[in-house]
C-alpha cells in the first residue's frame, strides 16, 4: 500500500492506494507529493471525481468493512449524480429497509468520501443530515451537482 497527497478543488487530499484500487480518501494539510507512474491513472480518476468532473462509480475500490457496510457503499455508488436518497431509501437499496441507523453509521464510516458519494444521502425530511467532512462541504458538493439547498440546510 502507498500514500499520495494530491491538490484538488476540495483541498489537499491523502489517497491510500493498493495495486487493486483505492483504499481510503482523507483530507490533510500536508503538501502534495509526487505520484508514482504506476498509480498515475488511478490518481487522475480520483482527482477528476473529487473535482466534480466525473462520477466515481467506476473507480476501483478495495473492499473493507463489514458485509453490510460494503452493501451500503455499493448502493451509494448507484445514486446518480444530481440526485439524493434518504437514509431509509438507501437502507432499502442495500437490502435491509429497517436498517436506517446502520446505514447512517455506514455513511459516517465511508473511507471513500466523494468517490462513494455519501454526500448524496440526506434525512427523510430532506435535511442535509451529517457528513464526515462537514456540512458546508456537503452543501458545496450537492450544489455543484445542481441540487439546490436552502439556507437552513434542506434540499429544495
Amino acid at each position: 500500500m502507498s500514500e499520495t497527497i494530491i491538490d484538488t478543488s476540495l483541498g489537499h487530499i491523502l489517497l491510500e492506494l493498493a495495486p487493486e484500487g483505492l483504499v481510503r480518501v482523507t483530507q490533510t494539510k500536508r503538501a502534495p507529493t509526487e505520484v508514482l507512474p504506476a498509480e498515475q491513472h488511478l490518481v487522475e480518476q480520483v482527482r477528476a471525481c473529487l473535482d466534480g468532473q466525473i462520477d466515481g462509480q467506476h473507480i476501483p475500490i478495495v473492499s473493507q468493512g463489514s458485509e453490510f457496510h460494503q452493501k451500503v457503499w455499493e448502493a451509494m455508488r448507484q445514486i446518480p449524480r444530481g440526485e439524493v436518497r434518504s437514509y431509509s431509501e438507501l437502507a432499502a437499496m442495500a437490502g435491509n429497509p429497517r436498517a436506517t441507523r446502520a446505514v447512517a453509521s455506514a455513511c459516517g464510516s465511508n473511507p471513500y468520501v466523494v468517490i462513494v458519494p455519501c454526500h448524496r444521502v440526506v434525512r427523510r425530511d430532506r435535511g442535509l443530515g451529517g457528513f464526515s467532512w462537514g456540512l458546508d462541504l456537503k452543501r458545496q458538493l450537492l450544489e455543484r451537482e445542481g441540487i439546490q439547498v436552502s439556507a437552513d440546510g434542506y434540499i429544495r
